[in-house]
């Protein structure tokens, strides 16, 4: 058993204290591995960096010889020890949905950043004793008991998040027997009525799909912001959901929040219990090369709100809205004629999830989730609705994650292929192996259910007049994006380079409030790193956009297979 002791002090400084303790077992060296990411962001993130103090004693507190093997992997003498006790500290400063962060309010701890196993060691318990003030309460899917977690193995640990406070807010409900709890962290004012409902909805529907669920208890952790904000993280038995403002979250954030929440409770299914056989086991100490990034986003990002519509949480116009933002990425990036959506996920532990090189490449979220959507309607179009997406994802949930084994790339495409034919085939060498345009193919897979795709203005008025996309930053507009062969690229502007005027005035107020008042041509004041120069630009139509809307001529078969697929 290696038994933690975590406290701290002083929590506006946001150091946390470890101590934990272990029996050597008779080895003369012990060595102490901290990951280098963490499931779920396919990136390295090097989180030894965080670590301001480390120490290595044994049972009568002598210290210990170590030594730094690697960047996050430590080795101790432990030749003359019987028990070995690491003392370090953790700097907890990143309030996201995957990290750690203290303060005066709270201790919210991710274990895979800050706790360690001991190599050749990673199944042994694991026992957390929390000092904390005594007003608060403990969110966590580890065994509880006080102030005390347990949990078997590092795998589990790592995906078990903490977070202690004296304002949480906890409610639960029920389905097929399984609890599942909610949790509230943060100034908000939660609906639970109407949680309950909507959220007791999509679970039932996403369980009813794979015939059953992966974990006994499953817990939604909200980490809930005064300021704007939006990100989640899956674990195998809850999630973590950083939301806000916290005054929104019941109204004009209520459908990012159903939406994330139903994104991360599908990866309970995929990428927690069906894992590519790259990640079976993971390899805390770098990266997890895999290339089925589709499988494990596009299909949570296209499933995730398909739930929501087929339940009955999210209507028509909900549904398709998410689609059309799908779409609206997708056109928005030129780096789909670059890099596939399978390439594209196998180098995120190159770039990460940064913008990176100018449309160097796509992505597994709304591209990937373009690409199921016509995967799954060419299914239901080639069995005449006997079959769908969610036949493959149930085939593979009982074939591979019920078996205890990874899946192959080629095991989700032939299981595709099977169910689907040879258009199938086509979409995964055209755009999921391939960079070919994409707009005839999802033409083609959404007139299956009398859907059609209608020209959109783009909403952002300069992405549409001049083609470029804009950022305010420290008070500057920084450009982000050119669309090639645009007007603003022609003129010889390209990312990274700043607008200090329009029309030889200072900028006051967002771009799109002043290009409202453009007729025919704009100029502006663009510095590069070394000049700075007026450029006149004639307004044109760039970054043009497209939009999935209803065929009101729908055939009666386009109308049985679009139930189908929406009720299936």
């Amino acid at each position: 058993m290696i038994n933690y002791h975590i406290s701290f002090k002083k929590p506006h400084r946001h150091f946390v204290d470890f101590e934990f303790s272990a029996k050597t077992n008779g080895a003369n060296s012990m060595k102490f591995q901290l990951s280098s990411w963490r499931p779920g962001r396919y990136e390295l993130a090097d989180f030894a960096q965080n670590i301001q103090k480390w120490g290595a004693f044994d049972e009568k507190n002598n210290p210990l010889p170590f030594k730094k093997i690697t960047k996050d992997l430590w080795e101790v003498n432990s030749n003359s020890a019987r028990e070995v006790t690491i003392v370090y500290n953790f700097y907890a400063n990143q309030l996201d949905a995957g990290a750690c962060y203290l303060d005066e309010h709270q201790l919210y701890l991710n274990p895979v950043h800050c706790i360690f196993y001991i190599v050749d060691r990673i199944q042994e318990v694991y026992k957390l004793n929390l000092d904390l003030p005594k007003d608060y309460k403990i969110a966590s899917s580890m065994h509880q008991e006080k102030n005390t977690l347990t949990v078997k193995g590092y795998d589990l640990l790592a995906e078990s998040p903490i977070i202690c406070s004296n304002s949480l807010q906890h409610a639960d409900y029920k389905v097929n027997g399984i609890t599942f709890h909610i949790w509230f962290q943060g100034m908000c004012n939660p609906n639970w009525k109407k949680l309950k409902k909507d959220f007791t909805a999509f679970t039932k529907s996403q369980i009813k799909h794979f015939g059953g669920f992966p974990v006994d208890e499953y817990h939604f952790f909200f980490q809930i912001t005064p300021y704007r904000s939006y990100h989640g993280v899956e674990h195998t038995k809850n999630t973590v959901l950083l939301l806000g403002p916290g005054n929104e979250i019941m109204n004009k954030k209520y459908e990012d929040l159903l939406g994330v929440c139903s994104h991360e409770l599908y990866h309970t299914w995929n990428i927690k219990a069906i894992r590519p056989i790259e990640m079976f086991p993971y390899n805390y100490t770098k990266e997890n090369y895999f290339r089925t990034g589709f499988v494990a986003e596009g299909v949570t990002t296209y499933m995730g709100d398909l739930m929501l519509y087929n339940s009955n949480v999210f209507d028509w116009n909900q549904f398709v809205k998410t689609q059309n933002q799908n779409l609206e990425r997708h056109l928005m990036n030129y780096g789909r004629y670059n890099l596939s959506v399978a390439d594209s996920g196998f180098d995120n532990w190159l770039d990460g999830y940064k913008l990176g090189s100018p449309n160097r490449k796509t992505s597994i979220y709304p591209d990937a989730a373009l690409c199921m959507l016509m995967v799954d309607l060419q299914i239901i179009r080639n069995s005449n609705g006997k079959y769908s997406l969610h036949s493959v994802m149930k085939e593979l949930y009982e074939e591979f994650a019920l078996k205890e084994k990874g899946y192959y790339e080629d095991d989700f495409r032939n299981i595709c292929v099977k169910f689907g034919g040879l258009k199938v085939a086509e979409i995964f060498e055209s755009h999921i192996y391939g960079t070919e345009d994409y707009i005839d193919n999802l033409k083609s897979a959404l007139d299956i259910v009398g859907l059609m795709l209608e020209d959109k203005i783009n909403p952002n008025l300069s992405a549409q007049y001049f083609g470029f996309v804009s950022a305010k930053e420290n008070g500057e507009i920084i450009i982000k994006k050119v669309e090639p062969n645009s007007i603003t690229d022609q003129n010889g502007i390209a990312p990274d380079d700043k607008i200090t005027k329009i029309n030889d005035k200072k900028i006051d107020g967002n771009l799109s409030d002043i290009f409202k008042d453009c007729k025919k041509e704009v100029t502006l004041t663009v510095k590069k790193k070394f000049s700075e120069k007026s450029i006149s630009l004639s307004i044109g139509n760039h970054y043009q956009l497209l939009e999935i809307i209803k065929n009101i001529n729908a055939t009666d078969e386009q109308l049985t297979l679009r139930k189908v697929w929406c009720n299936n």
